[in-house]
């Protein structure tokens, strides 16, 4: 009986062992993988606060909320503006939002207040030309939403309320159409 005894004892022991081992292999690996993704997140933090102090020119708008920019030094960011949301282009106001946008940036050079980036890998912005917020002037001429799925700026917030209170653009409508409630009833063909 006690050879049995021992015999289960001896396999607990090197079950143990194993599991162990494997333990500290993963605490190895994650003890190595921290500090790398730590890095990366800082270099990041970096670009994303250099582009900031770049000079950029429009090179396409995609739509009222949507640009494709290229800087000095030949750099190409697609850049979402943040905290807005426009009309999509075959939705109401969707064209005119387009417009404004093209002609606030067109052949003008412009800054951004970077934002991190979406789950798309746009980079989300707030573009300045001089001292104007291209972000804002959208919001007041009622062609853009205020996202507000975060705490969004005060500013939009004021300037959106300006707009349905004056019934500008998409809010001459009575209730307009956000633009993921659209695109839910129009699936790209």
């Amino acid at each position: 009986m006690l050879d049995r005894t021992a015999y289960f004892l001896s396999k607990s022991s090197l079950w143990q062992r194993r599991m162990y081992s494997k333990l500290y292999k993963l605490l190895g690996a994650l003890a190595l993988l921290v500090p790398i993704l730590t890095i990366g997140e800082c270099r990041r933090q970096q670009d994303t606060h250099s582009l900031s102090k770049t000079t950029w020119t429009v090179r396409n708008v995609h739509d009222g909320d949507t640009v494709t920019a290229v800087n000095q030094n030949g750099r190409v960011e697609k850049v979402r503006l943040a905290d807005i949301d426009a009309p999509e282009y075959r939705q109401p106001y969707g064209q005119a939002a387009r417009q404004s946008l093209s002609q606030k940036l067109n052949k003008t050079p412009f800054h951004m207040t970077p934002n991190g980036r979406d789950q798309y890998g746009r980079l989300l912005a707030t573009l300045w030309v001089d001292d104007r917020n291209i972000n804002r002037e959208l919001v007041a001429e009622g062609l853009a939403w205020v996202f507000d799925r975060y705490s969004p700026p005060t500013d939009l917030v004021a300037a959106e309320k300006d707009a349905k209170k004056a019934r500008i653009g998409l809010w001459e409508a009575a209730d307009p159409v956000r633009p993921a409630t659209w695109r839910a009833t129009h699936p790209r063909q």
